[in-house]
């Protein structure tokens, strides 16, 4: 059994007021009412994240798995920062990426291969790694992405957060079948539209910049959640949904359409986070490809999860060869 400590409650406290200005008072009164106690796992290698009903009631979360959720962050930091930029500025900018996102999902990717009784070879670029965020990839980030992919963070974990506390607030207890599949789904939307509805009472210029930050939070969470299906395509869960679905549906929900700018931004920014897991988990593309990659990025993005459901690749993780 994983050794547990509490986490100080007005540090969790904190970063969720952050990410909802405009509902500190409804915050306080639904923390007071549920009253949980954060528990902090720092053994876990598993995505360790859970809510159970008390008393106490109790949300626990996983360190090794925050900091990987932390590099995803840092990686769509500098994504957003490419858009819009000239070639040459735009591949210097995205160069740690890949780099980062192969550190974020290698321990993931040795587990899951190893439970399909599969290895990879030492010095695999996916291979697990008991090392810390490299140094070096955070030296190489500007001061502005720096503190763009902390922001991520802060919003991607507290969607999660949202996510748990949406459970308890809900009522829901452990269950298997579509009880739990439909209690994953709730808690989604609780969680989405917490965040959502508090950038939304933000007033002036400061509206559409708190949107963008919950939406693309919500993005690299539901990302992060959809990265065991880019590698493993569709897996049977009798607890969870499959991620993709999860991502799509949250997203298809949660982002105004009548907002042409965020639409376009949001959805973009998925697909390109898609594409770069699928190239790196061994799917081609070609022209056959092009006509889907082009024109509605929503489209875009329904494409690449078909594929992801269908686990239509052709090479191993993390190489470049069939």
């Amino acid at each position: 059994m994983p050794q547990l400590e509490q986490i100080n409650t007005e540090a969790v406290k904190e970063l969720l007021r952050v990410v909802s200005p405009n509902r500190t008072a409804e915050l306080s009164e639904m923390l007071d009412e549920l009253n949980p106690t954060w528990l902090l796992d720092r053994d876990s290698d598993d995505d360790v994240f859970e809510a159970r009903l008390g008393p106490p009631n109790t949300i626990r979360m996983g360190l090794k798995c925050s900091k990987r959720l932390q590099a995803h962050a840092y990686a769509a930091a500098l994504i957003l920062s490419s858009i819009g930029k000239p070639k040459p500025e735009r591949d210097r900018i995205l160069a740690p990426v890949n780099e980062m996102l192969n550190w974020a999902v290698g321990t993931d990717v040795t587990r899951w291969l190893n439970g399909d009784g599969r290895t990879l070879h030492q010095g695999h670029a996916l291979r697990a790694t008991d090392t810390d965020f490299p140094e070096h990839l955070l030296l190489s980030l500007s001061t502005q992405d720096k503190v763009l992919g902390k922001g991520l963070h802060a919003y991607s974990t507290s969607w999660i957060l949202f996510h748990e506390l949406g459970h308890l607030k809900l009522g829901h207890t452990f269950t298997q079948g579509l009880v739990s599949l439909q209690q994953e789904k709730d808690a989604d939307r609780f969680a989405a539209e917490w965040m959502a509805a508090a950038a939304s009472e933000s007033t002036g210029e400061t509206r559409e910049a708190d949107r963008l930050c919950a939406l693309f939070g919500t993005s690299v969470a539901l990302l992060w959640l959809t990265v065991v299906n880019v590698y493993r395509g569709r897996g049977e869960s009798n607890t969870h949904p499959q991620g993709y679905d999860r991502l799509f549906q949250v997203l298809e929900n949660t982002i105004d359409t009548e907002d042409e700018q965020e639409y376009l931004a949001v959805w973009q920014f998925i697909a390109t986070m898609l594409f770069i897991h699928m190239d790196s988990a061994g799917y081609d593309f070609d022209e056959r490809d092009a006509v889907h990659m082009q024109g509605d990025p929503q489209d875009e993005v329904s494409y690449f999860i078909d594929r992801i459901a269908r686990s239509d690749r052709k090479r191993e993780p993390g190489t470049g060869e069939g």
